[in-house]
């Protein structure tokens, strides 16, 4: 990285990006996402908080695993979450997109989004979560020129079958990854269409 690290381990030309009728622009990863209309992008504040009741649940007690996750926190930021239903809407399951970015500079051994996924899995193994299935093998694909692997999951909580989608790609010196989670084709495919979205300008 050209520029230096903050203490937060974030560039200090690090942008968390906005979204705006209907698109996620990001200045320092050179993208541009399409959102659905009427799909509803919580602020920074709403990423957080769920981010952080994820974590809880992930990690239970755990306190080898929190280690770890809390580590991992200062180089991480949650850059967007969409959801195509207001919070606590009376709906069976929300589906959602989000984005988030680790700073790679403490993993030199992570070359691709492929890479990236191998350590991300170990951790979901590890959480309280039990995974009914986890990829071993990541597929490579090419979304608008961008090289990303994917992997998937599919967990059974509360009665559904919850499917999530993990994309990576390396990007200045950051993995970025989208995640998607849907319960059924429907949701599956308008998921995907953002992802396919996704432009990258650098």
């Amino acid at each position: 990285m050209i520029t230096s690290c903050t203490s937060s381990g974030k560039p200090k030309d690090f942008d968390y990006g906005h979204a705006q009728n209907n698109k996620y622009l990001n200045s320092f990863f050179g993208l541009e996402v399409s959102l659905p209309e009427d799909w509803v992008v919580q602020s920074k504040e709403q990423f957080e908080d769920i981010a952080k009741l994820g974590k809880d649940i992930a990690v239970g007690d755990d306190e080898n695993l929190k280690a770890v996750v809390e580590a991992s926190e200062v180089n991480s930021a949650n850059l967007l979450a969409v959801f195509k239903y207001e919070m606590g809407a009376p709906v069976d399951y929300n589906p959602s997109f989000m984005l988030v970015a680790e700073n790679l500079k403490n993993a030199p051994g992570v070359k691709n989004g492929g890479d990236y996924l191998f350590q991300t899995r170990k951790l979901l193994k590890l959480s309280q979560i039990q995974y009914d299935h986890i990829d071993e093998a990541f597929t490579r694909e090419m979304i608008n020129n961008q090289e990303f692997y994917h992997m998937n999951c599919t967990i059974n909580y509360m009665g559904f079958i919850i499917h999530q989608k993990y994309y990576s790609t390396i990007q200045n010196g950051f993995c970025l990854s989208a995640i998607i989670s849907f319960v059924d084709e429907e949701q599956r495919n308008d998921l995907e269409q953002v992802v396919n979205a996704m432009v990258f300008s650098n």
